[in-house]
């Protein structure tokens, strides 16, 4: 055989081979086909466009990449529910830098050591100008603009609070606000040296796990309520509530609003404090949400709350229309780093934006920041009295200590701490309730047109406990005897402090 004939005999020889070689890489390559696509989309989202990257770059930014909006805001701050953060379901992240390390699992690339969150609405006739800055003082605030035809530059700055007008205090109710706050200013020492006693009392009692998470400069955790007699017989409700879950109150001390009150309170149990510079109120209960009594008791609700802090404790403030399933404390003690702990009010209106706090029942911690809050709402009074509402200025507080001063926000879980809101408009939660089957810290029968609805609501849901013949109509605070009988004095509820 030639030489030639011995190569193609080789050639033969080898052909199967090469033809499962062949085959072993077509569908190598039909895999890798296959694979590709999503690799390369893998690829292109999280490796920033160039094209993409030349439009971004020329604003401050080299990289950017979409990420799940919900999944992002949560990671950063998880402590505002995702009820509250609804939206579209991807958002932007920009950044500069090489973003080559970052991998499918991160929400947020691991190259951004500092995020600033911006939330805008994104309607059809609103747009967003996002710019980069040379300063690191920023960001500030995202202010609203929008066009109007008599201004000179085609453009005017606006509230983003959308109301029909804007309140601000006219002089007669600034001048209102300074007669009650001189008031109180000028004999806050006595007043101080008055509550002291009090505090240290109640204080004794500072839930154990609770107190194991004090800051070291804190003396004590106390729950605190502020009352007129017109609506004694909600926080008798709201003892007995407690009573019977056998849940220890002796830390409640309770601002009484009229002597009546205060007389009844004393009667059976409570500590009171009351002090004629925190001003005078009307004994009867507000007949509807916003009018003169309502607004009226704001200011002791301020200064009740502000009072205590300065004083050096935690406080946990609730109104008198609460009933309470489960003691509170331990739930806060899993969280020392939250400085302020507020009930999801359910509203979602640009009144109560951004964070939508329900302002009858919230936990403040005594430190700079909370004391810097509490005072400044009480400088604010003229502006609760404009609003009509001590939540509505709360609200807007709220968030401005949140991103100037980092003031730490939680907005309670809306099922474990139901609202009013929730009474209506979840009433699938609350026949489980009725049948036991499921027992939330407590619940704020909020969302109501005045107090004849809250006990209407309250005996509807079995969560009212006062007899007829405790009825507030058949109540007298001069005869201590009928309202001990009423209540729950040491005799009865161990669970509840005393003078």
């Amino acid at each position: 055989m030639s030489a030639a004939q011995d190569a193609d005999a080789a050639k033969e020889d080898d052909a199967p081979a090469l033809r499962k070689l062949f085959v072993a890489g077509i569908a190598i390559g039909a895999l890798v086909a296959l694979t590709l696509p999503t690799t390369t989309q893998e690829r292109r989202r999280l490796t920033p466009d160039p094209q993409l990257n030349g439009c971004f770059e020329g604003a401050g930014w080299n990289s950017a990449t979409r990420v799940d909006r919900l999944a992002a805001l949560q990671e950063v701050n998880p402590d505002i529910p995702a009820s509250i953060q609804t939206g579209p379901t991807r958002a932007w992240v920009l950044g500069r830098g090489s973003w080559e390390s970052y991998s499918s699992d991160e929400v947020i690339p691991s190259a951004c050591e500092e995020i600033d969150v911006v939330v805008a609405h994104s309607g059809a006739d609103r747009c967003l100008l996002l710019s980069g800055a040379a300063s690191s003082a920023v960001p500030h605030h995202v202010t609203r603009w929008e066009r109007h035809p008599s201004s000179p530059t085609g453009w005017s700055v606006v509230s983003r609070i959308r109301e029909s007008r804007q309140r601000m205090p006219g002089e007669g109710t600034r001048k209102r606000a300074r007669t009650l706050a001189a008031r109180l200013y000028s004999r806050l020492d006595d007043v101080f040296a008055s509550l002291e006693p009090l505090l240290k009392k109640a204080a004794v009692h500072t839930h154990p796990a609770y107190k194991a998470t004090m800051g070291s400069n804190t003396k004590g955790a106390v729950l605190i309520m502020c009352v007129n007699w017109g609506n004694l017989d909600l926080l008798m409700n709201f003892l007995r509530s407690a009573c019977d879950k056998q849940i220890d109150i002796q830390n409640l001390i309770v601002f009484a609003a009229d002597p009546k009150v205060e007389k009844a309170l004393k009667a059976i149990g409570v500590l009171v404090f009351s002090h004629d510079a925190l001003g005078s109120f009307t004994a009867g209960a507000a007949r509807s949400y916003g009018d003169h009594t309502f607004v009226e008791m704001m200011w002791l609700k301020l200064t009740c709350v502000y009072l205590v802090n300065a004083l050096g404790y935690d406080l946990l403030f609730q109104d008198a229309d609460l009933y309470w399933w489960r003691e509170p404390w331990s739930f806060f003690a899993t969280r020392p780093d939250i400085d302020t702990f507020w009930m999801d009010d359910g509203a979602r209106t640009s009144r109560f934006a951004p964070l939508y706090p329900n302002t009858g029942y919230y936990l403040i911690r005594h430190n700079p920041r909370t004391a810097l809050l509490c005072e400044t709402l009480v400088g604010m009074y003229d502006v609760v009295l404009a609003w009509q509402s001590h939540q509505a200025v709360v609200s807007q507080v709220l968030g401005e200590f949140h991103a100037l001063h980092a003031l730490t926000v939680k907005i309670l879980d809306k099922i474990e701490f139901p609202s009013g809101k929730q009474f209506h408009h979840n009433r699938a939660l609350f026949e489980k309730i009725k049948r036991k089957e499921f027992e939330p810290y407590c619940f704020h029968m909020c969302w109501t047109a005045g107090k004849a609805d809250k006990l209407k609501f309250l005996k509807q849901d079995g969560l009212w406990y006062l007899e007829e013949s405790c009825a507030l109509k058949n109540l007298d605070a001069d005869d201590a005897a009928s309202v001990r009988r009423c209540g729950l004095g040491p005799a009865t509820c161990a669970f509840v402090g005393g003078n």
